[in-house]
C-alpha cells in the first residue's frame, strides 16, 4: 500500500477527472465576475488542510488572475497569513504582471474569531489594526481603499476545515448583506456543508480533494489534488485486489 501510494504521488498518470456539477458552478461563477472584481478570500484552516484546500486555492488564484480579478485575504485561524502566502506563491512565476497591494493583499490572521468579521463590517483597516501579514501599513496598499469593509467585496470564497468557519460568515456577513458565498472544505466536512448549499446560504462548494482535482481540471492546471486522486484510486483498487485474494485463499483452504 505504501509503495502504491508513493508511486502514484511521485508519478501521477492523471486518471480521468470528470468535474461534478458542484465544482462547475464554482468555476462558472468566478468566470462570470467582471474584470476588476474584488473577492475576499478567507483562509480559515491550518496546515492540516493543505492537501485538500491548497490546490483549490491556487486554482482560484489562477482562474482569477486570468480574469483580472483582485483578492483580499484574511482569516480567523492563526495560520491564515501563511496559508494565503502559500496560495499566492505561484503569482511571481505565473503572473509576473500582478502586483502586491494592487492585485492582492494578505491581511493575514487577526484575533477575535467571529468578532473579527463583525469588525470588518465596519472597517477592514481597523479590524486589522492597520497592518497586513508582512507588517506593511494597509493605507499604503491601494487595493484596500476600494474595499474599506468586507461587505464591499463582490464575493466571498473561504477555505475552511472547522470552527470558526462558514457558519460565522453566514451569520454575520454573507446572508445579512446578500454577498455571494463559496466554500472549499475538506471531505470529512462535506455532509455538514451540503444543507447550507441546498438552502442557498452557500452558492456552491469545492468538496474535498475530489472537488479540488476537478477544479484543477477546469482551470487546466493538474496538480497535487490530481495526483492525490490517483493515489486514492490505486489504493482503493489495491484493497479490492486484497479482498479478492483473501476470499480466494479462504475458498482454497477452508476444507483444512
Amino acid at each position: 500500500m505504501i509503495f502504491v501510494i508513493a508511486l502514484s504521488l511521485l508519478n501521477p498518470i492523471g486518471l480521468a477527472i470528470i468535474p461534478s456539477d458542484e465544482t462547475k458552478r464554482v468555476h462558472s461563477f468566478i468566470d462570470s465576475l467582471p474584470s476588476g472584481s474584488i473577492v475576499y478570500l478567507g483562509f480559515d484552516h491550518s496546515a492540516g488542510g493543505i492537501p485538500e484546500l491548497m490546490p483549490a486555492a491556487q486554482s482560484l488564484v489562477r482562474q482569477g488572475f486570468r480574469k483580472d480579478l483582485r483578492f483580499i485575504c484574511a482569516g480567523m485561524w492563526v495560520m491564515a497569513g501563511d496559508m494565503a502566502d502559500t496560495a499566492f506563491s505561484i503569482a511571481a512565476d505565473e503572473f509576473p504582471d500582478k502586483e502586491y497591494g494592487v492585485d492582492w493583499i494578505n491581511v493575514g490572521y487577526k484575533p477575535g474569531r467571529e468578532v473579527l468579521l463583525q469588525k470588518m463590517l465596519a472597517s477592514i483597516y481597523d479590524a486589522a489594526v492597520g497592518v497586513d501579514h508582512y507588517g506593511n501599513d494597509l493605507k499604503s496598499l491601494p487595493l484596500l481603499a476600494e474595499v474599506p469593509t468586507i461587505k464591499d467585496a463582490d464575493a466571498i470564497f473561504i477555505f475552511v476545515t472547522g470552527t470558526p468557519g462558514e457558519r460565522e460568515y453566514i451569520r454575520h456577513v454573507t446572508s445579512p448583506h446578500n454577498i455571494p458565498f463559496i466554500v472549499s472544505t475538506v471531505s470529512v466536512s462535506v455532509p455538514e456543508l451540503m444543507p447550507l448549499i441546498q438552502s442557498g446560504q452557500v452558492l456552491a462548494g469545492v468538496l474535498g480533494m475530489k472537488g479540488a482535482a476537478e477544479y484543477e481540471a477546469l482551470v487546466g492546471n493538474p496538480g497535487s489534488a490530481t495526483a492525490g486522486m490517483d493515489a486514492q484510486s490505486f489504493s482503493h483498487a489495491l484493497i479490492i485486489v486484497f479482498i479478492i485474494l483473501g476470499n480466494l485463499g479462504y475458498l482454497l483452504t477452508r476444507e483444512k
